[in-house]
């Protein structure tokens, strides 16, 4: 079927479209060093998401011991709104629950307000507020869902 959402485990020969997205969605991109740095440690989690064969999404995270941090989730802006972001988290999450974790965190800019709405939807709570998080001086909301088995 085509226009289908595949996911899969993202690899080194990725990194360079996973890049190209991150610039393309982010105002503070992070360095392409970052993700070089996270998917060589063996606690990092990332996946694309795949539409037609072609990288449309991203999502890394790590496990460390019962605590899963989503540390990036992107979507290319002509694919947003049509699940990818969805099928990311939820895959994650299930990664999550068999490497054992039982909470996970992820911060997002307080005004990506549709990234808000889709973490709130999926169960997710507003702990509180990091005040100039970003590079670029924004706030970040911390954000925190407890797994059930």
């Amino acid at each position: 079927m085509p226009n289908e959402i595949a996911l899969r485990t993202m690899k080194f020969e990725d990194l360079d479209r996973v890049y190209d997205l991150e610039r393309a969605i982010f105002p503070n991109p992070w360095p392409k060093s970052f993700f070089e740095s996270d998917l060589s440690l063996p606690r990092t989690v990332g996946l694309v998401a795949e539409i037609d064969n072609h990288v449309v999404g991203y999502g890394l995270a790590a496990c460390a011991d019962i605590e899963f941090h989503i540390t990036n989730v992107g979507v290319d802006p002509s694919f947003q709104r049509r699940g990818v972001a969805s099928r990311l988290m939820r895959e994650l999450e299930t990664i999550a629950l068999d490497r054992g974790c039982t909470h996970a965190y992820l911060e997002v800019r307080t005004e990506n307000f549709p990234a808000i709405e889709l973490y709130l939807k999926l169960g997710y709570k507003n702990l509180y507020t990091r005040r100039q998080y970003y590079l670029d001086g924004s706030d970040a909301h911390v954000m925190y869902k407890n797994y059930e088995k």
